[in-house]
């Protein structure tokens, strides 16, 4: 039994050697290799360039009129908000042009306003004026018709407005005239009968007096009603031709009213509407002066356009040396401040046209510099040059292209011309598989890293992902917690014993790369 015993320990004991002997001489001939244990973390490609801080807008504020400086409110380095009034400019002839276009512009819409209203009543005018012409019309004709009634009449009294006809006139008279023939022939026959008698002795002469008072009486009655028979006929003969005159006159002034009704009916189915256009016209052109001249007379105060900083004031044209002053003669488009907007700043930076087909408007940025105590502020890109330009730099042939970057905070002594670092994150993934690009090796049967396991380098197939100067992520084939082989060794075969190699001292630590 205890020979058994002995001798399964004395077998035991061989083996032990036989396998320490073995470890000892695989060690012996093991490949020192740097390893690295592979984890999850986030990747990043990045653009390394160096670029200028600037603020975002600055701006040429020039006079937009002639004149002479009236005021200036502020001063070069001075804060200044949208609006804030920085100078005035006197121009009388500016000032006096817009009150004469003020006083054009009230006239011509006074004018407008009273066509309107005159247009909006036409037509009831001319209404009214056709009814009161046809009214003209009948009085007229109605005239024309008395006077030719009166002419046919011969009336006298009132010339055809009353009283006795021409004819029941003369019939008056001739009766008045054989009347008075009559009586003087029978004072005539008395008187001579009664002569006779006297003669005879047979009247006595009282009588025969009487007689011929008669006689007399009735030849003075006869003389006066032929005198007035015959004033009758030339004073009818002379207003015979007033009737006529009067029926010539009545028959002008149908012919008168005839047109002037023709004239009011023509009238009435005219349009003003000619008139109103062109007094629109009129109006709408003196409100574009005014407007105009106002816009210029705006132009005699001067405002900031945004908050900025004011960076200068402009020097007098014939003396660069001295400022601007109040009562100076300026042209228009004489620059006069320079505006910097009070906005977060930007970095310029110029990319090469090898590395343009990666950036993208949006990306994240990163700006650091040696005066920042190691404070690094986040950006975005905003802007990408269409056009690529020569490098400034004789020792760089290709060509860059002017991208600017927008900080999302400011450091308080950050100031415009400052040069930065600048690091544009063109790709980023979080909690991937990341092995450096000394790791991986390529054959005809594809990318392959070596894991070690247990001593030895064990081939892996991997499956890659994006990859920056420095790394790569495995998209495939490996696992978190792996340890793989980091380094390129041209001594390592598959299934080769490793051994790890001595960690480098820190003063012996590798430089990053561009990329990192």
């Amino acid at each position: 039994m205890n020979r058994r015993r002995n001798t399964l320990i004395a077998i035991g004991g061989i083996v032990l050697i036989v396998i320490v002997g073995l470890v000892v001489r695989r060690g012996q001939n093991a490949v020192a290799v740097q390893e690295r244990v592979v984890h999850y973390a986030d990747f990043q490609t990045k653009l390394p360039e160096t670029g200028v801080i600037q603020l975002p807008r600055t701006v040429t504020i020039p006079a937009g009129v002639p004149g002479n400086i009236e005021a200036i409110f502020v001063r070069a380095g001075e804060r200044v908000s949208a609006g804030r009034l920085l100078a005035t400019i006197f121009n009388a002839q500016i000032t006096s042009n817009v009150r004469d276009a003020e006083e054009t512009a009230v006239s011509a819409q006074g004018h407008t306003q009273s066509v309107a209203e005159t247009n909006a009543v036409l037509p009831e005018q001319n209404r009214s004026s056709v009814l009161q012409a046809e009214a003209n019309v009948v009085a007229a004709r109605s005239q024309e018709t008395q006077a030719r009634q009166d002419l046919v009449a011969g009336s006298q009294s009132g010339l055809g407005y009353g009283g006795t006809t021409a004819e029941e006139q003369r019939l008056s008279a001739d009766t008045a005239l054989a009347k008075a023939a009559t009586d003087l022939g029978e004072a005539k026959r008395t008187y001579d009968a009664n002569k006779f008698l006297y003669d005879q002795k047979g009247l006595s002469r009282d009588a025969l007096l009487q007689s011929q008072a008669r006689l007399n009486e009735a030849q003075a009655t006869y003389d006066q009603a032929r005198r007035e028979r015959s004033i009758l006929g030339g004073q009818l003969t002379r207003e015979t031709q007033v009737l006529r005159d009067r029926v010539g006159s009545a028959h002008d002034g149908v012919l008168q009213a005839e047109a002037a009704l023709a004239a009011a009916r023509a009238t009435a189915t005219e349009s003003k509407q000619g008139d109103l256009v062109a007094a629109q016209g009129d109006a709408g052109r003196a409100v574009a002066d005014l407007a105009y001249a106002r816009e210029q007379a705006s132009k005699l105060r001067i405002a900031a356009p945004f908050d900025g900083i004011v960076q200068s004031v402009a020097a007098e044209a014939n003396d660069p040396l001295r400022p601007l002053q109040p009562g100076d003669s300026i042209v228009s488009g004489q620059a006069l401040f320079t505006l910097a907007a009070d906005d977060n700043f930007i970095v310029r930076t110029k990319v090469d046209e090898q590395d343009v087909a990666d950036l993208r408007a949006g990306e994240r940025a990163i700006v650091s510099g040696e005066d920042f105590n190691g404070a690094k502020l986040p950006g975005y890109v905003v802007s990408i040059s269409p056009v690529a330009q020569q490098s400034q730099d004789p020792s760089n042939t290709s060509r860059q292209v002017l991208t600017t970057i927008a900080l999302e905070r400011r450091l308080p002594f950050l100031r415009d011309g400052m040069t930065v670092d600048v690091d544009i994150v063109t790709h980023a993934e979080k909690h991937v598989l990341v092995v450096p690009n000394d790791a991986l090796h390529t054959d005809e049967r594809g990318s392959f890293i070596f894991v070690v396991q247990g001593g030895r380098a064990r081939r892996t197939n991997v499956t890659l992902g994006a990859q920056n100067d420095t790394d790569s992520i495995v998209k495939s084939g490996l696992h978190d917690g792996d340890t793989i082989v980091a380094e390129k060794n041209t001594a390592l075969a598959p299934d080769a014993p490793v051994k790890p190699a001595p960690t480098p001292t820190a003063g012996s630590s590798p430089t990053a790369t561009k990329g990192e």
